[in-house]
């Protein structure tokens, strides 16, 4: 134990002597509010509802007055003329739409790539949906038709999100983006250290030395291992703490839009301390399996570039598995899919942001990575014991 404690305050002085492992510590704290400072301020305060700018085009004299009896007693339009080309002057975001009128048809266009667009046509398109209505509905009382006995289902064909009833819908970004940043920043916290406290000591020959005196080869692995997990731990608590500070920075960053146009901050779902506390467990069981993937491939590599070259799979693998959770549905996730590594963590913190987690999931995602981390662990202490590993 003396041994163990004696490494593994020398491991962690070197590490934080270096001024690029304590930089690359406290990226996710400076990039993450920058990040989600724009993101929330196109979602926030980048749709507009009311005077929107749009190219009019109307074909004939009575086109442009319908035009005018529909939007005239509004704001909600305000008609700008083209610069260039009505199509281009859209893709660059010059205008937010394109409305034509042409022998009475109305025509909206806009562009799918860009948020705040679709979302500032919507409110167009609905804006014309209740003028039809107001033109049928007083054709009809023209007519002397009863509208009470016209009207057989009272159904306004308007869907309302759960989210709008209950307050533990959950947070549809969050769970979107939070844990692939996540799962991230702890697979890969830990990255440059372990290659540079097994490989990186291979190559300067100094490992070798330390294989070979007084000191136990399970305390240097357990100091080594300690010291990487340290680092991954620490890079989990400073990125949800950069979460933290993006919410306070900018609320609307990081809640929950309803898909109301005109959502305010009334809309946002505060995250609970029990998904906080949730998190923290899935993703404390994800270091621990990852700084175990991470110590074999140290052990198993004869160079700094070897190891590189192997560890770059860590943050590859879970960019690609983010990737199938974001277009999963979390309440059909089965419970075998709760034991794959790495994915079991992006599903669980997914599920809890969006409040459909269950208990056996994030006890089958908990426990699996421990076993996981158990098995490599033994692996890495056979061959820690084998020569092999001396002779390289």
């Amino acid at each position: 134990m003396n041994n163990y404690l004696l490494i593994l305050k020398k491991e962690l002085i070197d590490i934080f002597r270096d001024k690029r492992s304590f930089i690359t510590l406290f990226i996710p704290v400076l990039l993450f509010p920058l990040m989600y400072f724009f993101m929330g301020t196109q979602l926030s305060g980048g749709n507009l509802t009311e005077n929107i700018p749009c190219i009019v085009e109307c074909e004939t004299d009575s086109d442009r007055q319908l035009y005018e009896a529909i939007f005239n007693r509004t704001s909600l339009i305000e008609e700008t003329a083209v610069s260039e080309d009505k199509y281009t002057d859209l893709k660059k975001g010059s205008v937010y739409g394109i409305v034509e009128i042409s022998n009475g048809k109305i025509t909206l266009v806009c562009n799918q790539n860009s948020a705040k667009t679709i979302s500032s046509m919507n409110l167009i398109n609905l804006h014309l949906a209740a003028f039809s209505q107001q033109i049928f509905n007083e054709s009809l009382q023209q007519q002397g038709v009863d509208m009470s006995q016209l009207k057989a289902l009272d159904y306004s064909g308007a869907m309302t999100d759960l989210s709008e009833l209950i307050p533990d819908a959950g947070n549809s970004m969050m769970a979107s983006i939070a844990p692939m940043m996540l799962v991230m920043v702890i697979m890969s916290g830990g990255v440059s250290v372990a290659v540079d406290l097994f490989a990186g000591e291979k190559e300067k020959g100094t490992f070798e030395s330390l294989l070979t005196t007084q000191v136990s080869r399970m305390a240097l692995l357990m100091a080594k291992f300690t010291a990487i997990l340290v680092i991954s731990l620490l890079s989990m608590v400073l990125s949800i703490a950069a979460y933290v500070i993006s919410f306070k920075l900018n609320p609307g960053a990081l809640g929950l839009y309803t898909g109301n146009p005109n959502a305010d901050l009334s809309d946002i779902r505060i995250i609970s301390v029990s998904q906080v506390l949730c998190v923290v467990a899935v993703c404390f069981t994800l270091s621990l399996f990852a700084v175990s993937v991470m110590t074999l491939l140290g052990i198993n590599a004869k160079t700094v570039k070897e190891a590189q070259s192997q560890m770059s799979l860590i943050t590859i693998i879970p960019t690609l598995l983010s990737g199938l959770t974001m277009f999963m549905d979390s309440a059909s996730i089965s419970d075998g899919a709760m034991l794959i590594p790495v994915f079991n963590t992006i599903a669980s913190i997914k599920m809890i942001f969006l409040g459909t987690v269950q208990p056996i999931h994030i006890i089958l995602s908990s426990v699996s990575c421990a076993v996981y981390s158990v098995i490599i662990w033994f692996i890495c202490v056979k061959m820690l014991n084998s020569e092999k590993l001396l002779r390289g």
